[in-house]
């Protein structure tokens, strides 16, 4: 079956309406085995048991967040043909990843202000641990399992095994965190802007309390790359805000998210 076939007979299990046109496939911010725009929906569909965990965990995530929380409103979830499928509104904008240069300052302050807004939010209740602990526990199983792609570490890192990787991370491990809301991957194409608006949260599989620089550091690597032009550190003390940046939590946060 191909992946327009996919998309169709998930959106045909949600009792939703077909397009015309053939589903566009994400090949950014991804997560699951499929990503789809499919005229005012978004599908995503996991088959592997790894993406079915975090896709059942995202669902978890929106349900929990609800209506008012700045992400696209969930159209319908389920099983099907033993995959997990979940439907979402197409929302309007582009990845923060993707604006034109002369967009770029504007979009990434946005970014900022949606992250402070995230972290200010009332912890209280929220089921999702991402704290440390949790994350060097999955680390753990992601290095023996071998899920860990070598070939993307960061430039500083290439020639390094995973678990190289994880020996460093425990042995630059902060003395203590601050656990708040976090996005938990807050690469800019997780980000959707369109000017004068709020920036809206999407692929938040890996969302729950951490430390704020879980989501500072992903989001300052991810400036760079895509705007190296830009001083996104700059952005981010003025409009976060922020008095000043820590790097070392910063190279932390970053070597961690090698393991993911």
């Amino acid at each position: 079956m191909s992946s327009a076939q996919h998309v169709r007979a998930v959106l045909e299990a949600a009792r939703l309406p077909q397009p015309d046109a053939l589903p566009d496939l994400v090949d950014h911010g991804r997560s699951g085995d499929l990503v789809a725009r499919a005229g005012e929906a978004v599908v995503k569909l996991a088959s592997t048991p790894d993406n079915i965990e975090l896709l059942r965990r995202e669902i978890a995530v929106l349900q929990w967040l609800g209506p008012d929380a700045p992400t696209a409103p969930i159209l319908w979830a389920g099983e099907l043909d033993g995959a997990l499928a979940l439907v979402m509104e197409n929302l309007p904008g582009r990845p923060v990843s993707h604006v034109g240069p002369q967009e770029a300052a504007d979009a990434l302050g946005a970014t900022a202000q949606a992250l402070a807004a995230v972290h200010g939010r009332d912890p209280a209740g929220c089921p999702f641990d991402m704290s440390l602990d949790v994350k060097f526990a999955l680390a753990e199983r992601h290095v023996a399992a071998g899920l860990v792609d070598e070939e993307d570490f960061d430039e500083e890192r290439a020639g390094w095994t995973a678990r190289q990787a994880l020996e460093a991370a425990h042995a630059t491990r902060p003395a203590t965190e601050r656990l708040v809301l976090t996005h938990g991957d807050a690469s800019l194409p997780n980000f959707i802007w369109t000017p004068g608006e709020p920036v809206r949260l999407v692929d938040l599989g890996r969302f729950g309390l951490a430390d704020p620089y879980q989501d500072l550091a992903l989001f300052l690597r991810s400036a760079k790359y895509n705007y190296p032009d830009i001083d996104a550190p700059a952005i981010l003390r003025e409009r976060y805000p922020l008095a000043q940046i820590d790097e070392a939590a910063c190279d932390f946060y970053r070597l961690m998210d090698e393991l993911f």
